[in-house]
């Protein structure tokens, strides 16, 4: 009879595959009594672990990227780290950042922590003229960070290089273009220059109310100028 119930047992024990696939049963976890301090609900063998999903980071779009390289430029310039600020200058041009261009070609031309090359230098001045000139206007006095007159003077620049013939072939009518947007932008030198273009009809159609008118601002700005007193004549006088 032992014998007999023993079998009986035997027989009514669960497969031992059946047994093992109840660790995977819910159920059994809840029954499973408290947790041992320090354990979670994910200790217990079978638990199905939480899915995290990584956080996307956003690409910045080469504008943007422009935009940041040309404001550490002129961190740098404004640090006086002339080498560093070049080579930003050098990384927002490569994102067609205009003013990046703008200055790089500067930084280029007057050898700022680089080698002067005047004909590359043309280049990305030439580049940066076509963007940022038909805008400077509507542009903020403190254009991303960089003082306005930094800007005229880089405008100034770009005149210069079709005056004297710097990387590009000479053009009066061009120089005279930059020259009175660098004017109307403050700056005393394109000012002076323009006024002697008006006053010779150099790219411009001569007028010499125009020509007195820059000069006086020139003049306001500590420029001297010999020869000029006629500039203050009443009859000169548009402003």
């Amino acid at each position: 009879m032992a014998t007999q119930g023993r079998e009986t047992a035997r027989t009514n024990r669960p497969p031992v595959d059946s047994y093992y696939s109840t660790l995977g049963d819910d159920n059994l976890f809840r029954n499973a009594g408290p947790m041992p301090e320090g354990a979670s609900e994910f200790s217990r063998p079978g638990a199905r672990l939480p899915t995290t999903q990584q956080p996307q980071v956003k690409q910045k779009t080469p504008q943007e990227l422009g935009d940041e390289y040309f404001q550490k430029a002129v961190n740098f310039h404004e640090q006086g780290d002339l080498v560093s600020a070049t080579g930003y200058f050098k990384r927002a041009a490569d994102k067609h950042n205009p003013l990046g261009m703008l200055f790089y070609g500067l930084s280029l031309r007057h050898g700022w922590g680089c080698q002067p090359n005047e004909n590359l230098a043309f280049v990305f001045l030439q580049k940066a003229g076509e963007q940022v000139v038909p805008h400077v206007k509507d542009m903020d006095p403190a254009v991303a960070g960089m003082a306005r007159e930094e800007l005229a003077m880089a405008i100034y620049e770009l005149g210069q290089s079709y005056r004297h013939g710097w990387g590009v072939s000479r053009n009066k009518k061009t120089a005279a273009y930059y020259f009175e947007v660098s004017a109307e932008l403050g700056d005393a030198d394109s000012q002076a220059d323009l006024a002697a273009c008006y006053e010779k009809g150099d790219g411009v159609k001569r007028d010499m109310k125009k020509a007195a008118h820059y000069y006086r601002l020139a003049h306001k700005q500590g420029i001297e100028m010999f020869g000029t007193s006629w500039i203050f004549k009443k009859k000169y006088e548009s402003d």
